[in-house]
């Protein structure tokens, strides 16, 4: 039976409920309701992936939260599965049956890969789905507010836009093209524009890689500056915090959040940006002070914002923020259909199988 040892990550717990047998029942319950929307029956699908995975299955998942577990798991441990927790020289000499470190990511930085070479232990990496799936989210939140796109769903006739506020009249036809007889004021196109990405993460990545192909130019900030070759792929320029608010036509929040990044975007935070600059937060809505994002839509300095992510969830139905006809407000819901959850989790179950099966 191999042991597999697995960062507790809530996502990778996936690993647990497909592999170990031992694991406990209202933990299977709880991923059946968290695929049941999209997966009518989840247990056809785990089946599935314990068949596929049949020369490991069953296995032992060890879920370790911290750098003490995982040492103090490698000794028995044919595999591992990192997201953020380090495997060096002085690790891999007491994992004497490892086969496998697969890193929750592209990134591989945490993992020494010349030792793992040395040490005849494979490496594999995943562009995880989900964070695909994210960073389009952010994408639309951005042109959904630039364009206005909520507050004129439907406003298709003079009555209706001019209830919005507009003067909508129609172009001499002999004379000039069409477009926009609406006279809706103010949109803003993501082409031409600068996106300042707050974290150059595996998402930040993603939300890069995508604005560098619609034409944008990329700052971004975080505490530690990337390597060159990072930033190269990503298209994105480092700059301090101060430059990147100053800067950016439209700013998206890819940080965690941790003591150092609770209410960063704050009152003054606000007045440094470029007035009409338009903030997507697809990470976690306390990096953004409350009540000083309340202010600067009040003050009509802010551009607007897209948030898929809420101070409490579900929210209150009388969220102040639904008030505002520039921002755009979505349930939570970035990460898509579960499928992507699941071909992550299928992919890291091939790689262990094929790995561990001899």
């Amino acid at each position: 039976m191999a042991t597999i040892v697995v960062q507790d990550d809530k996502i990778l717990r996936f690993l647990e409920v497909i592999l170990d047998p031992g694991v406990a029942a209202a933990r299977v319950e709880a991923f059946r309701d968290y695929l049941s929307f999209d997966a009518p029956d989840p247990d056809v699908w785990f089946e599935e992936q314990r068949r596929l995975a049949a020369a490991i299955y069953p296995s032992t998942v060890i879920l370790v939260e911290d750098e003490t577990g995982l040492r103090a798991a490698l000794p028995e441990a044919d595999a591992v599965v990192s997201e953020s927790l380090t495997i060096g020289t002085d690790d891999l000499a007491i994992a004497r049956n490892l086969k496998l470190v697969q890193k929750f990511g592209i990134d591989a930085r945490n993992v020494d890969l010349n030792a793992c070479l040395a040490a005849g232990v494979s490496v594999r990496t995943l562009r995880r789905r989900v964070n695909g799936t994210v960073a389009e989210h952010a994408i639309l939140l951005m042109m959904a507010v630039g364009r206005k796109l909520v507050e004129t769903d439907g406003a298709l006739d003079f009555a209706s836009l001019q209830a919005l506020g507009y003067k909508p009249a129609k172009f001499h036809p002999e004379h000039v093209a069409g477009a926009n007889w609406a006279r809706v004021k103010g949109l803003k196109s993501l082409q031409g524009a600068t996106l300042g990405a707050l974290g150059l993460g595996e998402v930040g990545r993603e939300v890069a890689t995508r604005a560098k192909a619609m034409g944008m130019e990329i700052l971004y900030y975080q505490r530690t500056r990337l390597p060159a070759e990072i930033e190269a792929e990503s298209g994105a320029r480092y700059v301090s915090y101060e430059e990147l608010l100053e800067a950016s036509d439209f700013i998206s929040v890819h940080l965690p959040l941790n003591a150092s990044t609770e209410g960063m975007i704050d009152a003054a935070s606000f007045a440094r940006m470029k007035p009409g600059a338009i903030i997507a937060n697809i990470s976690r809505a306390q990096i953004i002070d409350r009540d000083a994002l309340i202010a600067a839509l009040d003050s009509g300095r802010l551009g607007g914002a897209g948030l898929d992510v809420h101070y409490a969830e579900p929210g209150d139905p009388d969220e102040p923020l639904k008030n505002y006809r520039n921002v755009v407000l979505s349930p939570h819901v970035a990460v898509a259909q579960r499928s992507h959850n699941m071909a992550d989790t299928a992919e890291m179950v091939a790689n262990l199988t094929a790995a561990l099966r001899g």
